[in-house]
């Protein structure tokens, strides 16, 4: 999957309060990064998993959630994603209020004793961009 020139891409559909957008989204690039792609913004932040700014629900489909630095299976299990650090794994609807998603999954994170909104030393913004890259 990585390095082809050709992933498998998947629809997804984003649906936020009075609009929805559609976009295509390559196997292995962050739904964030195909979402800017399609010229859709969304809140961003740390752009690996850490401060939660890019929540999203998911509604239906399947993702990998494991590039997430913070990654809980309680999260998957109320339907959280981190957009920054999600890649699709079929076609998904997802939902996203940019002034509410954030804080229902802090306060998801709270009421479960996990992290939330928090950055280890040394952490360095913003250059994740690209393709995921084979281990």
């Amino acid at each position: 999957m990585a390095n082809d020139p050709h992933p498998e891409r998947f629809r997804v559909t984003l649906h936020r309060p009075g609009e929805s957008f559609e976009f295509d989204a390559p196997a292995d690039e962050f739904l964030l990064y195909a979402m800017q792609d399609a010229g859709i913004e969304s809140p961003q932040i740390c752009e690996q998993g850490w401060c939660l700014a890019c929540a999203a629900k998911l509604v239906s489909g399947e993702v990998d959630r494991s590039a997430a630095l913070t990654n809980y299976p309680e999260d998957a299990e109320a339907g959280f994603v981190l957009l920054c650090s999600t890649l699709p794994r079929s076609a998904l609807t997802v939902t996203q209020d940019i002034h509410e998603t954030r804080r229902e999954m802090t306060q998801h994170r709270i009421g479960h004793n996990q992290l939330a909104r928090a950055y280890p030393p040394g952490v360095r913004f913003g250059f994740r961009r690209g393709r995921v890259k084979p281990d």
